[in-house]
């Protein structure tokens, strides 16, 4: 039996009352909170009411075929993060193929094998909640793991060193050049920042994306400033790589708002917050996040990239 925090709910939707029931015993006998649905339409209809931790789907189903019931899940905001198990028996190849451009994310077959299947879900279940505190961008680790990493070495009271990155006029940088150049020029500071820590031989790496132009890295504490430096360096040789010619040669582009009236962006530049923690420790994620919001403002006021230190956690010294 498992416990608790390991209980996950399930909608099972198979046209086979035999099989449902089979199915429902298993997986109650393992901890999990089971409804069924005996068709598609049924089933779609549950999602209205709650959101399982996962879905065993049928392909064979009286009323809408099980790849349409995926398909409607995953268009559908409210069960497009909910993982999908195709169960089935089909003997036909590609099955896999259209199952897959339905949206499910993984398959089992009759019959079922009740330890088989609870590994099945419980995979796919941990897989997708590891997504779900995924930046969808960059694929870097988002708010919740990056405060939990920061949490982490706090607790751990072992020195280390952290650095807070935000671009400086990405908004304007987006409505001059739109979004989806804004999104390569996020994924090439993910790649900077990668490579970075990297060649100055950073320990323990983290590196988070917290949403829009902020990211977060953790590295050893004697490292952490060369990194920084450093990333800023590559930044400022690189980004007018992202411009257009015109905008390139008079280095600076152009934006206007609704009144017509313009305003000049010279090159986008970094601020780059570096804290590292050697004696005192602050008591939470919160904390020291607060901190290195207050130093990316100020970094934010001085003209062109920067790196700012923090110098309060010195011997003697206390975070505000």
């Amino acid at each position: 039996m498992k416990t608790d925090a390991e209980q996950y709910s399930v909608l099972v939707v198979e046209d086979s009352a035999t099989l449902r029931q089979m199915i429902t015993m298993a997986l109650n006998e393992r901890g999990y909170q089971v409804t069924s649905a005996e068709d598609g339409v049924t089933g779609l209809h549950a999602l209205a009411d709650f959101t399982p931790d996962a879905i065993l789907l049928d392909l064979n189903l009286p009323d809408i075929d099980g790849f349409e019931v995926c398909k409607r899940i995953k268009a559908d905001p409210h069960g497009r993060n909910i993982p999908v198990l195709v169960m089935t028996s089909l003997a036909e190849s590609g099955f896999e193929i259209m199952a897959i451009e339905a949206g499910a994310d993984d398959f089992i077959s009759k019959p079922i094998d009740p330890m088989v299947l609870d590994a099945r879900i419980q995979m796919v279940v941990r897989r997708m909640r590891r997504e779900r505190f995924a930046n969808a961008l960059t694929g870097l680790p988002a708010n919740a793991l990056t405060e939990e990493r920061m949490a982490f070495h706090l607790v751990r009271q072992q020195p280390f060193g952290v650095a807070f990155v935000d671009l400086d006029g990405f908004r304007a940088f987006n409505l001059r050049y739109g979004f989806a150049r804004g999104d390569l020029l996020l994924r090439h500071v993910t790649g900077l920042i990668l490579e970075t820590m990297r060649f100055t031989g950073c320990d323990d790496a983290f590196l988070g994306h917290m949403g829009a132009d902020d990211f977060v890295l953790i590295c050893d504490v004697d490292r952490i400033e060369a990194v920084a430096r450093e990333l800023v360096n590559d930044f400022d040789s690189s980004i007018m790589d992202y411009y257009e010619d015109e905008d390139r040669e008079r280095g600076f582009f152009v934006t206007r708002d609704r009144t017509g009236e313009q305003t000049e962006h010279g090159p986008l530049t970094m601020s780059v917050a570096v804290i590292r923690i050697t004696e005192y420790f602050p008591d939470s994620a919160i904390a020291l996040t607060d901190v290195g919001q207050e130093l990316l403002a100020y970094a934010r006021s001085l003209p062109g990239s920067n790196v700012v230190l923090e110098r309060r956690h010195e011997p003697g010294a206390r975070y505000r």
